[in-house]
């Protein structure tokens, strides 16, 4: 056990228990072969292995430990072998190496510690001459990815918005690698997308996706938006008019609309989704390696065009704005499984209020306990409970 961790299980939480049902069929379930040709994406077991029922037995260990205490931010550990929320198989296929974030019970979300992993994957994979094709995917078939974990956005960023600057430059920094790795990116869209899944959808060079597979922007419900890949890219995969529709509309589409609109290149049948992959990797193998590899350099052309500049605002964006009204009505009632109440923050603004500063500037002082910074119409001291002169 690890920081004085005792050999005791913690008492079920409701949302320890809400995992329950998760956890007691996943024996019967079937379970993706863990060989070390193929480690997450080959044939299926229907009999649980010792392996499948190792497995089992790591995934109840990380629920158990991220239910307890949750830990959003790590560094990745040398061997990938033991990074906790990605798994990278540099053996994927001929040429190629699979990054795919490990996250199946929370629907492939990421935190600051995935973030950070995805990117070590792509420096791997990068600096690794037997791998030429990358291909980016999401464990299990639920979810591809579905962006940021709203519990690591409501307990560490709405109470510290500052931060949110280094969250987003970690973030960036996997766009930077899918760009500027060298090799072809194709995105195995396996399930549900949103929010910043979508946005790495986006930015890979293709994408293959199962008939399943769903896209949304959620942002705009829980006070975020999608201005780290969607605002900078959906618009050359769609009309303006469309892309604009996606977020101001917060709407959904499916795999065969993300086809007609380009955002996809093909969608198969889930049982497909691994031999088509394997189908446009077979295509590219038979060409000329610095000519895809060129041709990438010139594509980028586009994308990089508005990508740093405006997501060095969206950093700023959220870093302060993260603390105000919207996301913390936003954010917070996702956890909390109510719908959130925008328009009584639309109805303030509309009498004048400002969803940044609620209760005026921070001026005021304590006379009593010199407290600074008060808000501007608080009538007690926030710190001792005086009122105020």
């Amino acid at each position: 056990m690890k920081n004085g961790e005792s050999g005791k299980l913690p008492k079920k939480s409701p949302e320890m228990k809400s995992s329950a049902n998760y956890l007691r069929n996943l024996s019967c379930q079937t379970f993706e072969d863990q060989t070390e040709e193929s480690s997450f994406t080959s044939e299926k077991l229907r009999i649980p292995s010792p392996a499948n029922l190792k497995y089992i037995w790591e995934r109840i260990t990380v629920i158990v430990i991220n239910m307890a205490k949750r830990e959003y931010d790590w560094y990745p550990t040398e061997n990938p072998k033991d990074w906790r929320t990605v798994k990278y198989d540099p053996k994927w296929y001929d040429y190629t190496a699979c990054i795919a974030i490990n996250n199946p019970e929370e629907m492939n979300s990421y935190v600051l510690g995935t973030l950070k992993e995805i990117v070590a994957g792509y420096e791997k994979a990068m600096g690794d001459d037997s791998v030429q094709f990358i291909v980016m995917t999401g464990i299990g078939d639920r979810a591809f990815c579905t962006g940021g974990n709203v519990n690591e956005y409501a307990e560490i960023y709405n109470k510290k918005p500052w931060k949110f600057w280094e969250w987003g430059e970690y973030y960036a920094r996997i766009f930077d690698m899918i760009m500027h790795c060298g090799k072809p990116v194709i995105a195995r869209v396996n399930g549900a997308v949103a929010g910043g899944g979508w946005e790495f959808v986006a930015c890979c060079d293709m994408a293959i996706a199962a008939d399943h597979a769903r896209f949304i922007s959620p942002g705009p419900r829980v006070g975020m938006t999608s201005i780290g890949g969607l605002s900078q890219w959906l618009p050359l995969h769609m009309s303006i008019k469309k892309s604009a529709e996606m977020v101001l509309l917060s709407s959904q589409i499916n795999a065969e609309e993300a086809l007609k609109y380009g955002v996809v290149n093909e969608v198969v049948p889930m049982a497909k989704l691994d031999e088509k992959v394997k189908e446009y990797i077979d295509k590219m193998k038979g060409l000329s390696p610095s000519s895809l590899w060129y041709y990438k350099v010139h594509l980028n052309w586009w994308r990089e065009l508005i990508w740093r500049l405006t997501w060095e605002h969206g950093k700023a964006w959220f870093a302060l704005n993260l603390g105000s009204m919207e996301p913390s009505e936003g954010l917070w009632s996702f956890k909390q499984k109510r719908k959130a109440e925008m328009e009584k923050i639309r109805d303030f603004i509309a009498k004048g209020g400002d969803p940044r500063v609620p209760y005026g500037p921070y001026l005021r002082k304590c006379g009593k306990c010199s407290a600074e910074y008060l808000p501007a119409s608080s009538k007690y001291c926030l710190s001792c409970g005086a009122k105020l002169e």
